[in-house]
């Protein structure tokens, strides 16, 4: 399942992933994100048993999966995966080696994935808590003290975000997984603004959530089929993992 891309790409920056998950939490971050910035598409993934699906966007035909280059008033460049499909749980390893291999060869030396963490009391929670976590302890602690962040010490991660951060590790690519308490069935806006802050923190960039937050009925109603298909997609993987917690060593 390779990617595809239309233009050449800026070497070294760092590569931003949203896929559908828990809250769509990373992917309503990552759109913001694009929308508030000088973005362009610049490449696709496509899964190898994917039914033939396009996107209209503004009468523009769009692949589902697809790569952006967005550019900061402040001047950080990113890339960024974004999907507007669920990713089956058979497809994990086949689109966490597509995004691999196309950070690999831009020479992206950081991943970051931003995501939620399914929390069952969310209705109970003003602000969510935003964890890290890579497969360098040392790094994890670094970004957790600069970007005012908590490290995830002990839990399940599944999925693309379970396969790229193994691959990560061996391929000397940096993988960080950025994670929000969310709701796990609900599209969760404010959580994804939580994401979107730690993002500032981190690269020095300035995006305002303010509007964010203030469309985030309308946007639940907007991201509500979404968040359907993506929860049955959820149900067929270990997603349930994630609200347990590991056993641990014994002391």
């Amino acid at each position: 399942m390779p990617f595809r891309l239309s233009k050449e790409v800026a070497a070294g920056n760092p590569t931003i992933v949203a896929l559908p998950d828990v809250g769509l939490v990373g992917v309503i971050a990552a759109s913001f994100m694009i929308s508030n910035s000088r973005s362009e598409v610049v490449g696709s993934i496509e899964l190898e048993d994917q039914p033939p699906i396009a996107v209209i966007q503004e009468g523009r035909v769009l692949d589902p999966i697809r790569i952006y280059e967005v550019r900061t008033e402040q001047g950080p460049s990113f890339n960024a995966v974004y999907s507007d499909i669920p990713v089956p749980p058979t497809a994990a390893w086949d689109i966490s080696g597509a995004i691999m291999d196309f950070a690999g060869s831009v020479g992206s030396r950081e991943l970051v994935v931003l995501g939620g963490l399914p929390e069952p009391n969310r209705i109970n929670i003003e602000r969510p808590r935003v964890f890290v976590v890579s497969s360098d302890p040392e790094f994890t602690s670094s970004v957790a003290q600069r970007a005012e962040a908590e490290v995830f010490e002990m839990g399940y991660v599944t999925g693309p975000n379970a396969a790229l951060l193994k691959m990560g590790g061996e391929r000397g690519i940096r993988v960080l997984l950025v994670l929000a308490q969310a709701h796990l069935n609900y599209p969760d806006p404010g959580a994804s603004a939580e994401v979107i802050a730690f993002v500032n923190r981190l690269y020095g960039t300035s995006y305002n959530v303010q509007p964010l937050l203030e469309q985030a009925e309308s946007i639940r109603l907007q991201l509500r089929d979404l968040m359907r298909r993506t929860a049955a997609s959820l149900t067929r993987g270990p997603k349930g993992l994630e609200l347990e917690a590991p056993p641990g060593y014994i002391r």
